[in-house]
């Protein structure tokens, strides 16, 4: 087994919450018993996100509505075209909000998709988000290469 390392992790006064286990030479941490990690029964999942306990078990009707939204746009345009729309963050958003406006003026239910409103928000927001996050990669790396080859 590598060589942990136990921090003990303080959270509020000076009362000891857990112990942080910190494995060698990485950043993996895990909060896990320290005698679980004497025999391996551990997980470096410490600072990750927790997608299934923090998203899908807190909204999972939410989820299941984006998901249906997701089909009936794939059913009336194509599986994954969202990613190739020109100008895609700003008419993403434009979209979004004229589904809150309807949603707005007491319209629950859109009367294309017979999906709440809410749902096509939701998953509008989700669409400009993941559009977002991959221009700010995009430039990262940009500005990564350009760092390292001035």
């Amino acid at each position: 087994m590598d060589e942990l390392e136990m921090l003990d992790l303080i959270t509020s006064g000076s009362e000891k919450k857990a112990t942080v286990i910190k494995r060698e030479g990485t950043n993996e941490v895990t909060t896990d018993s320290p005698e679980l990690a004497s025999i391996g029964g551990i997980k470096y999942d410490a600072g990750k996100p927790c997608a299934f306990r923090g998203l899908i078990s807190y909204f999972p009707r939410a989820c299941e509505l984006v998901a249906s939204v997701s089909s009936f746009g794939a059913a009336k345009y194509d599986w994954g075209g969202w990613n190739h729309v020109p100008d895609g963050v700003a008419r993403y958003s434009d979209a979004m909000v004229r589904h809150l406006i309807k949603e707005g003026k007491g319209e629950f239910l859109d009367p294309d998709s017979s999906l709440p409103h809410a749902a096509h928000t939701a998953w509008g927001a989700l669409a400009r988000l993941e559009l977002i996050m991959r221009e700010q990669e995009k430039n990262d790396e940009t500005n990564q290469v350009s760092d390292t080859a001035g």
